[in-house]
């Protein structure tokens, strides 16, 4: 395993790691309040806020790496909305150039201590190089102008930047549980505010509710702003929990973990995210199916338990004007009679992209060229040949809503060969690990697996792995992952792996 060229020490938090810490806080006020004032303010202190984390991640890497992992839901959905407008864009910026201090400190510590030949030597890394290598041969083919082509790889791997550097920190069982458990509870926090809106108001701590189109009157998405963003998060954390009810040691833990998948499938219905839905049952079944099948049937009576209290359970009791409760079932039904019958965005993209890729079939149009934010931000030419620009009617549609369709159609069967590689070489040997793994280490491990695959699911309703907010937590995922299965560590003598359900 990968380790840090300075262990962090397993004591209570120093002083000077207090002192870290209210420094970049009081940075942050700073900022929000200096925005309001000029914009430059905002900027040095966002500036400084980056510097800050950079030294900090010297000293203690982990915590760095979990708060870049979390840092889009800080720079998209909470941060924004206490700035001035003139820095709200700005602050979009903050968890890609976290990523880029962070990542250059931790880099050039390991260059020192000779630990990134060790971080590197992965099929990841090389199915990476190979993506972006047909990626740019694809945009000299095309002729994409250089900043476009830049941008469209870029937005496409930069995350994968996490799975090199938790492997260059090194996590071993205890610090890789901690990660994963601090990750699980800002997902747990915004389940429990997600059911109090539910409950009581969907304006609670003036947080607000999108509609849907198909009768979903209030999407919840708590502190996250975006349902679906919600939904990934909360279809990433479920298999962790499902797999708790069985995996964990003690009576009392497999209890908690039964209490939690609970809430965070009944937040998971409450968001009305069907890709977030279809993301959560297809990873932990497909997980299950391959590492430990004995979750399955609790899995069923939770999943549907929490089905009928989100259908029967009283909304709004403090919000006597909200509107009536939103029609789960109906609206479901609604949305899956505009797929059946052709009228549905995403299918309509799809129609519209495979004759494209058809015509491209082994390079794709080119890096930035079609369905993501590089092609909205430099505009593309590809839309108009083939009549994708008709189907963006919606000011604010500005991507197909599908990330491997996506993927498929700028980077051709070549790239997109390589791409699911870099996944594929990290989580079949987590996969593998987990079946003779034990407690703990075992939950771990089939829950990243059932997190990645939920996600890369998911991904098929929207560009999850192009966005920051959810493509970080998939790479750092796979990033410690791929340590946990690589170094297997000896279960007590008292604690045999449990076997795997015929």
């Amino acid at each position: 395993m990968p380790t840090s060229a300075r262990p962090a020490g397993r004591g209570p938090l120093p002083v000077a790691g207090l002192a870290m810490v209210a420094g970049m806080i009081v940075t942050a006020l700073v900022g929000i309040v200096g925005s309001h004032i000029q914009t430059w303010i905002f900027i040095v202190a966002a500036g400084l806020l980056v510097a800050e984390a950079a030294v900090a991640s010297l000293r203690w890497p982990r915590a760095a790496l979990v708060g870049v992992v979390l840092s889009p839901i800080l720079d998209r959905y909470l941060v924004p909305g206490l700035l001035a407008p003139d820095a709200e864009s700005l602050a979009h910026l903050l968890s890609e150039a976290l990523l880029v201090a962070v990542g250059a400190a931790l880099l050039l510590q390991a260059a020192r201590h000779a630990s990134l030949r060790q971080a590197l030597n992965h099929r990841t890394v090389g199915f990476t190089v190979a993506f972006v290598l047909l990626a740019a041969l694809s945009a000299v083919v095309n002729a994409v102008p250089v900043g476009q082509a830049l941008a469209g790889i870029g937005f496409t791997v930069d995350a994968v930047a996490l799975f090199l550097l938790a492997r260059l920190v090194g996590f071993d069982t205890r610090q890789a549980l901690i990660a994963i458990l601090v990750l699980l509870g800002l997902v747990v926090a915004g389940a429990v505010i997600a059911v109090a809106q539910a409950l009581l108001t969907p304006h609670l701590l003036g947080l607000s509710a999108l509609r849907g189109r198909f009768g979903e009157l209030y999407r919840l998405a708590a502190f996250f702003g975006d349902p679906n963003v919600f939904a990934a998060f909360l279809s990433a954390a479920v298999p962790f929990a499902l797999f708790g009810i069985k995996g964990l040691r003690t009576k009392r833990g497999r209890r908690v973990a039964l209490a939690v998948a609970f809430l965070l499938v009944l937040a998971l219905w409450l968001s009305f995210s069907r890709g977030g839905w279809l993301g959560a049952v297809g990873g932990f079944a497909i997980a299950a199916l391959l590492v430990d099948r004995r979750p399955i049937p609790i899995a069923a009576l939770v999943v549907a338990v929490a089905l009928v209290v989100a259908l029967v359970m009283p909304r709004n009791l403090v919000c006597p004007a909200c509107e009536k409760r939103p029609d789960l079932v109906g609206s479901t039904i609604g949305r899956i009679g505009t797929v059946g019958g052709g009228e549905d965005l995403r299918v309509l993209f799809i129609v519209n992209g495979l004759p494209i890729l058809a015509d491209h079939p082994a390079l794709g149009v080119g890096p930035g060229r079609y369905g993501g934010a590089a092609a909205d931000n430099y505009g593309t030419p590809v839309y108009a040949a083939y009549g994708t620009d008709k189907l963006f009617k919606n000011p604010s549609q500005r991507t197909v809503d599908d990330f491997w369709l996506h993927l498929a159609v700028e980077a051709g069967l070549l790239g997109l060969i390589a791409y699911l590689g870099t996944v594929g070489a990290a989580l079949l040997p987590i996969l593998r690990a987990a079946r003779s793994a034990a407690w703990g280490r075992r939950v771990a491990l089939a829950g990243i697996g059932g997190a990645v695959i939920g996600l890369a699911i998911n991904a098929l309703t929207t560009m999850l792995l192009e966005a920051n907010s959810v493509a970080f937590l998939f790479w750092f995922l796979l990033g410690i992952g791929s340590q946990l299965a690589a170094s297997p560590e000896a279960a007590p003598a008292d604690a045999p792996p449990e076997p795997v359900a015929a």
